[in-house]
C-alpha cells in the first residue's frame, strides 16, 4: 500500500515538474521573441527596421524638398510668362489703336 502511495506521489511530482518545465519553456520562447524584436528596432548600421525607416524618412524629406523647389520655380516661370504676355498684349493693343 505504501508503495502505491509513493508511486502516486512520485507521478504527481513528475507531472508538476513537467508543467513547470513547460511554463519555463514558453516563457523562454517569449523572451527570445522579444529580444529578436528589440534587435530589429535598434539601429545597427543598415539592416534593422529602424535603419530602413530612417532611410525612407530621409528620402521622403529629400523628395518633398525637390517638389517644393520645382513648385517655386514653376511659379516664378508662370510669373515671368504672365509679365511677358502682358508686355506683348500692351504692344498689340497699341498697334491696334493706330
Amino acid at each position: 500500500m505504501n508503495l502505491l502511495i509513493y508511486l502516486g506521489g512520485g507521478a504527481g511530482a513528475m507531472l508538476a515538474l513537467g508543467a513547470l518545465a513547460r511554463g519555463a519553456w514558453r516563457f523562454n520562447r517569449l523572451i527570445v521573441q522579444i529580444a529578436a524584436a528589440v534587435v530589429e528596432l535598434v539601429p545597427n548600421g543598415g539592416g534593422s527596421i529602424k535603419d530602413t525607416v530612417h532611410r525612407t524618412e530621409q528620402k521622403v524629406d529629400d523628395t518633398t524638398q525637390k517638389v517644393e523647389d520645382n513648385a517655386r520655380e514653376l511659379r516664378e516661370l508662370a510669373e515671368r510668362f504672365d509679365a511677358h504676355l502682358a508686355e506683348h498684349t500692351t504692344t498689340l493693343n497699341e498697334i491696334a489703336k493706330r
